[in-house]
């Protein structure tokens, strides 16, 4: 791990620190070296000269004194500590064991590391009235390594000072260094250092057990209990940041300082003696461990080219998965990360420098999302999928008629009730002739209300229906506006089958949407000409996935109209509340509401908020709902609402203890590697397996990992009846695996339950949310909050649930309470702007709120808006790849693709009247085998639409639109694309 901090103290004490020692008197094998490009300009080598160090850190270099001139002198900050610490295990065998081979290991690690993070050093300069940042890639640090921690537990780990000092050439003058771009990739080179270590240590003869999620390790055979048991100061650290909400290596020094302890001054020898003591019964197991790597002899670990080419395109896919733009040390660290003891930085760097020149990855210059994108790296395919919402918006303009005439909507304005902005919008909607428009409405601005009016408005034979993300929000729509609801995932699962020109989808929560299923929609409407109407607020949670393609098709030219009055909030401090949370002014708006609570520990909190929820009357409860950010903060809350419930017999006093499944949150491109799958975990597939003999919707458990007859991972799998098969995850698509993690829960007539993963079986709903009123073993009598309606479920057999008493801002976007309770913990990476706004806009008349620092909030929520990236922002390309300049840089080809898109619909619609013709004639009435060819027909057609879409040569703008690209492809005889 690297851990940075900011050096305080005078020059002097600084260099006595490190170079004598602080906690205990520093042994012979614990050595100090300069480094770093200016370390040769200086003509500094070798151990570190206490004298040279001081002056160093006073700033005195090279005839200059850097600083800031005050009146009592110049001030000069001396530098920063990049610490890299070795894992336990490691430390054990190196320190206790005696290994002293590692040491060395370790310290080659340490150089790999610096490497990266010294072309990361800048300066500021001011230009034009304007602070730039210059990178110069030159670095002067001393580096120190250690063997105790403050608790003299054996801690390898070697402190890195660097000096605050940079020049942008050779001889150039000396400057002050920025550290920004360096703390940013501090992920990145702590990465490289465990890949570098991992993969010594094999060298050495040792295994590693690895976690692929989070790119750590251990060597395989070391005690976990002695790693605990030899972790005493970690687990001081972590337990005080996890109770006061410190995130990030800036906010844990914190806690390193408040749990420092006193000081012990003992003796580098001694500390060896009681490390060898406290291995206790494992000593001679581990003696055994070193003395097998021993004789197995040092010996050269080979990297597969293979393996280092599967990292780096893990590393691609999985940054883009999540995020258009990316830093290029994000996809260094993630494909490191699945690939410790295999990898190295120096196999996998020179195949993400060849992406480059054949352009895969293309480097952004233009601020996108909120992150410092240090060398911001967008993927081509990414870049074409927001050309092609372009395209789209291109194609769609002129493409519908006006779902209402001029006379009908006079006659609905005239009953509606509607405000003055929302009659223009109905009217601007309703006329428009593009087949893609959008209502843009800020939360609560009544946009379900006005897509009522538009139902009632429009021409006889027009279908409207409602869609979103969630089911819950569809459902909204549908029920508000009186229009029948399916999920966004339901539509392209049938491919949107039976849509005709005369349809109108009314997406609603549009923010939501990534890139890729925002595509598949527009294609649906473009090939079967429904209209395509989006409802969303930019400011609100957006997309899990890639992309913001509501913001982004707004700023690419589709035709929007604005509500910008929120008719939820009913008391004027709810409405200012919501008014400066959408300003930014998040001081200003944590003022307005009702209660905010600061001071206590994450867990404190949540027991305060339980407790104020829990006074309240029965009736309102049931209106005040308590928004949490993310599952791990649910399960505190629920757990402990549950508590003070069953003391006071609001739910009965029998528990009854049931499985259930929590989605184990793999994503696309973890599930299609077997070393994310870990024993216990229970795998779903959406469709047959026949290869592996796996059938749809049978839960298997997974018992470990294995090899075929090649060499090839393999997940073993389970059934309920025993039976052991194995299955290669490669084979099937990450859209037919769903992965879940088996937990328990105890369960009791009155509980609040939560439906969690939609099940058509049932017919209910993700996120649904009712009460048990019986429960006869695993039978649970629920009735839903939604209509009141009373239904049987086995929770034996049906395992996708909860309990129901807190809800993640996620699932409540589309809702509204009456009150609302906030819990938002500092430590959530989820607290951020969009997710705070999204809370309290839920809330008509009040809001409530629980943190750990009201100030700290606000710095948060400033510093983090929570905006997606795009590549076409990063790029710098809004403006030249708007809908309306592709329209008019290829006139004759857009007018041809709309001609072959309505020609598409006429035979579409010949096709149709032909096959009706023919069942009536025949007889057949085999409807669902029908729906099923049909919905799969259509999906190939969308995927063989995107794939020819994506396929380019080069992210210019030289070329006709990306949808011509691949027969320019075919007819150069060459390049086939970026995915083939």
């Amino acid at each position: 791990m690297m851990h940075p901090r900011r050096l305080s103290g005078t020059a002097g004490n600084i260099a006595r620190y490190y170079s004598v020692g602080d906690y205990y008197t520093k042994g012979g094998t614990e050595g100090s070296e300069w480094g770093g490009k200016l370390a040769d300009e200086l003509g500094l080598s070798g151990e570190v000269d206490a004298k040279i160090f001081e002056q160093l850190l006073r700033g005195e270099v090279a005839g200059q004194h850097l600083g800031r001139h005050r009146k009592e002198g110049i001030e000069h900050h001396p530098g920063w500590d990049f610490a890299l610490s070795a894992p336990k295990s490691v430390s054990i065998m190196a320190l206790a064991v005696g290994d002293d081979r590692i040491a060395t290991v370790h310290e080659r690690s340490v150089s790999a590391a610096l490497s990266w993070l010294e072309e990361h050093a800048q300066l500021r300069r001011r230009e034009d009235g304007e602070i730039r940042h210059e990178t110069t890639g030159r670095l002067l640090w001393a580096r120190f390594t250690e063997h105790a921690s403050r608790e003299l537990d054996p801690h390898l780990h070697t402190h890195v000072v660097v000096l605050n000092m940079t020049n942008g050439q050779e001889g150039a003058t000396m400057a002050s260094l920025e550290t920004r771009a360096m703390f940013a990739e501090q992920m990145s080179s702590g990465q490289i250092y465990r890949n570098e270590l991992a993969h010594g240590l094999r060298s050495l003869g040792y295994d590693v057990m690895v976690d692929p999620r989070r790119g750590l390790f251990e060597i395989r055979g070391v005690p976990e209990k002695l790693i605990e048991s030899m972790s005493q100061r970690a687990e001081q650290i972590d337990t005080h940041a996890r109770q006061h909400g410190f995130e990030g290596q800036a906010a844990r020094r914190q806690s390193f300082c408040a749990t420092r302890g006193a000081k012990e001054k003992v003796g580098l020898e001694a500390l060896h003696l009681q490390w060898r003591t406290r291995l206790g019964g494992h000593a001679l197991t581990l003696d055994d461990l070193r003395l097998r790597a021993e004789q197995q002899g040092e010996k050269i670990w080979p990297v597969a080219p293979a393996d280092a080419a599967r990292a780096a395109l893990f590393g691609v896919r999985q940054t883009e998965g999540r995020e258009a733009v990316n830093p290029l040390g994000r996809l260094i660290t993630t494909g490191l990360a699945a690939h410790v003891g295999e990898v190295r930085f120096s196999d996998m760097r020179p195949l993400l420098e060849g992406h480059e020149v054949r352009r895969k990855l293309l480097a952004t210059r233009e601020q996108t999302g909120d992150q410092i994108l240090t060398r911001g790296r967008a993927t081509r395919r990414s870049l074409r999928y927001e050309q092609a919402l372009a395209q789209h918006l291109a194609l769609a303009m002129g493409d519908a008629r006006p779902i209402a005439s001029s006379d009908r909507l006079l006659e609905v304005l005239e009953t509606a009730g509607l405000s003055p902005i929302q009659e223009r919008a109905l009217v601007d909607t309703a006329r428009s002739n593009d087949r893609v428009s959008a209502v843009h409405g800020v939360a609560g601005a009544g946009k379900s209300t006005l897509i009522a009016s538009l139902r009632q408005a429009s021409e006889p034979g027009i279908i409207l229906h409602a869609l979103a993300p969630t089911s819950s929000a569809a459902a909204n729509l549908g029920d508000t506006a009186g229009i029948p609801s399916q999920t966004v995932a339901s539509l392209l699962a049938r491919g949107g089958h039976g849509l005709t020109t005369n349809d109108v989808l009314i997406l609603d929560e549009a923010g939501q949407l990534g890139n890729r299923q925002a595509l598949r929609v527009l294609e649906i409407s473009r090939r079967t000409g429904a209209r395509l109407i989006l409802l969303g607020d930019n400011q609100q949670t957006g997309a899990i996935e890639q992309g913001k393609a509501f913001w982004l098709m707004q700023r690419l030219g589709m035709s929007t109209a604005h509500l910008t009055e929120s008719r939820r909030q009913e008391t004027a401090r709810m409405k200012e509340a919501v008014t400066r949370a959408r300003a930014g002014d998040y001081a200003g708006s944590l003022d307005q509401l009702d209660k905010v609570v600061a001071g206590d520990d994450a867990e404190a909190l949540a027991k305060g908020l339980v407790g104020e929820w829990t006074r309240l009357r029965p009736e309102t409860r049931g209106s005040t709902n308590i928004l949490v950010l993310d599952n791990a903060t649910r399960l505190i809350v629920n757990t402990q609402v549950r508590e003070v419930l069953q003391r006071e017999g609001a739910i009965a006093a029998q528990d009854t203890r049931l499985g259930i499944l929590s989605p184990a949150g793999l994503s696309e491109q973890e599930k299609h590697l077997a070393r994310f799958y870990a024993q216990g975990q229970v795998v779903t597939f959406g469709r047959d397996q026949a290869g592996a003999g796996l059938a749809r919707h049978t839960e298997y458990r997974v018992l470990g990992l294995a090899r075929d007859e090649r060499g090839r991972p393999m997940v073993r799998l389970v059934d309920e009846h025993g039976r052991i098969l194995r299955w290669d995850p490669r084979l099937t698509k990450g859209g037919q695996v769903n992965v879940f993690v088996s937990e328990n829960r105890d369960l009791a007539q009155g509980d609040r339950i939560q439906w969690r993963l939609v099940s058509h079986e049932l017919g209910v709903k993700n996120a649904q949310r009712g009460t048990v009123e019986m429960l006869q073993g695993s039978t649970a009598t629920i009735r839903w909050d939604k209509d009141g309606s009373v239904q049987d479920i086995d929770l034996s057999k049906h395992r996708s649930w909860d309990h129901g008493y807190a809800e993640t801002i996620y699932s409540a976007q589309s809702r509204t309470y009456a009150r609302v309770y906030v819990l938002a913990p500092l430590g959530s990476p989820l607290v951020n702007g969009q997710n705070y706004y999204t809370a309290i806009t839920r809330a008509r008349l009040g809001v409530k709120l629980w943190t750990q620092d009201r100030d700290r909030l606000v710095e948060k929520l400033e510093r983090t808006s929570g905006a997606k990236t795009s590549a076409l922002e990063g790029l710098g390309r809004l403006d030249r790849d708007h809908a309306d300049q592709l329209a008019r840089r290829y006139p004759e080809h857009i007018a041809s693709l709309k001609s072959e898109q309505l020609e598409g619909r006429t035979q579409s619609r010949d096709r149709l009247l032909e096959a009706r013709l023919r069942r009536r004639s025949s007889g057949d009435h085999g409807l669902p085998a029908r729906l099923a060819s049909g919905a799969l027909n259509i999906a190939h057609q969308l995927d063989q639409y995107l794939t020819k879409m994506m396929a380019s040569n080069e992210a210019d703008g030289s070329r006709p639109p990306p949808c011509d690209v691949q027969k320019q492809a075919r007819d150069r005889g060459g390049d086939h694309g970026p995915d083939r």
